[in-house]
């Protein structure tokens, strides 16, 4: 380090320091320490270290006799950004900033010696992050191939287990519905809300596998989209018809506005009534009873996409955090506190398996559009609201 240094400049650093000892594990200064003196190793090895956020110390580098270290506090003036503790038995000597700052000014050979020093450290310092980063990159790489295939697997066995599951479902909800209509099962004050009871849940499980067998096709594959003209209007009205019951206990009111101006819509009916149906239920189980829900439309150029309608679904509700608003697309994701139970599709605040807006998105992207939600935040107390926008492209 002091290698073509004059003997000069030597003799001052020599006068200027303080002879110290240290034993093996002993620290010489710590990260966060005022940075007021440099140090120049005279016998014995350190180690400089760093301590990362989980508090762990990552090892940087070690430095032998010769070497010179705590210079770039010196020189930032700062704090110490590493700790230094002794690896062995070792001899320091400890400059004072002003005196190491005077013999920087009257030698220069010792100052090109300290910045071609902090220049190749500098340097090592950017091939070893460099190396740490291909091997973090590698093993993430390795990582993600391996969450990929668990996934597939997962989807593979929920998709196989909700095929298996339907025909038997279906089977017992044909034979509950046909134990509804008989006569005695009517008659029969008891038997009667029991068969009621059998057939409300096994339709709740059919819907279910549904919808699982739903995200697989949009999700897992790529749907086919069987493409006719359609009134978008028409198609909400009759989802609104549908969901009037669940309106009405809730004393829910769903609006709609601009519909009736929307062209047709080259898009597949039977998709899109999945789409908007979940979006509605959706707006139905966040927002309290006697709030609003409003569907409305239009038409509007999007970067892209070009010529668009735009369906958005706002309600007065609990609203979407913002952590949320990227994540309540996913399947099997539910905002907020996770419920335990599957409560209904239109209670309020009922829990469910987070697959209505797997399928929506599934769907939306299907036709080559874009869904998004947005909201101020999640607040039961003010109910600021959220608000789901599909743009579905007009070709």
């Amino acid at each position: 380090m002091l290698a073509g240094v004059g003997e000069e400049s030597i003799g001052r650093l020599a006068e200027a320091s303080v002879e110290r000892r240290f034993a093996a594990g002993d620290p010489i200064c710590r990260e966060g320490d005022p940075g007021d003196s440099v140090f120049l190793i005279v016998q014995g090895l350190v180690a400089i270290v760093k301590r990362l956020d989980d508090n762990t110390e990552c090892h940087l580098h070690y430095a032998g006799a010769g070497e010179l270290f705590g210079e770039m506090a010196i020189l930032e003036r700062g704090a110490r950004t590493a700790t230094v503790r002794a690896i062995e038995p070792a001899v320091v000597l400890e400059i004072g900033r002003a005196d190491f700052a005077a013999v920087l000014q009257s030698s220069p050979p010792l100052a090109t010696r300290i910045l071609s020093r902090l220049t190749s450290r500098l340097r090592e310092s950017d091939q070893r992050l460099i190396t740490d980063l291909e091997k973090a990159n590698a093993e993430l790489t390795q990582a993600l191939r391996r969450l990929e295939r668990l996934d597939q697997a997962k989807s593979g066995f929920i998709r196989l287990a909700a095929h298996e599951l339907r025909t038997p479902v279906a089977a017992l909800l044909g034979y509950a519905q046909m134990m509804m209509d008989s006569p005695a099962v009517k008659s029969n004050t008891e038997l009667n809300p029991l068969v009621e009871g059998v057939a409300a849940g096994t339709q709740r499980l059919h819907r279910l596998l549904e919808s699982i067998l739903d995200v697989s096709r949009l999700v897992d594959t790529r749907p086919r989209v069987s493409r006719s003209p359609l009134s978008l209007a028409t198609l909400l009205k009759s989802i609104r018809s549908e969901l009037t019951e669940a309106l009405r206990e809730r004393n829910l009111k769903l609006r709609m506005r601009g519909l009736e101006k929307l062209p047709l819509y080259p898009g597949d009916p039977e998709l899109l009534r999945k789409a908007f149906r979940h979006l509605i239920s959706n707006a139905i189980k966040y927002t309290p009873d006697g709030g609003t829900i409003t569907v409305s439309g239009r038409c509007r150029e999007e970067a892209g996409l070009g010529q668009c309608i735009e369906v958005a679904v706002a309600d007065n509700g609990v609203g979407i955090a913002a952590e949320d608003l990227d994540l309540i697309f996913e399947r099997f994701y539910s905002p907020g506190e996770l419920s335990l139970h599957s409560s209904g599709s239109t209670n309020f605040g009922g829990g469910g398996p987070g697959l209505g807006l797997a399928v929506a998105r599934g769907v939306v992207q299907a036709h080559g559009g874009r869904i998004w939600a947005e909201s101020p935040g999640r607040d039961k107390a003010k109910m600021p609201g959220s608000r789901f926008v599909a743009l579905l492209p007009l070709l």
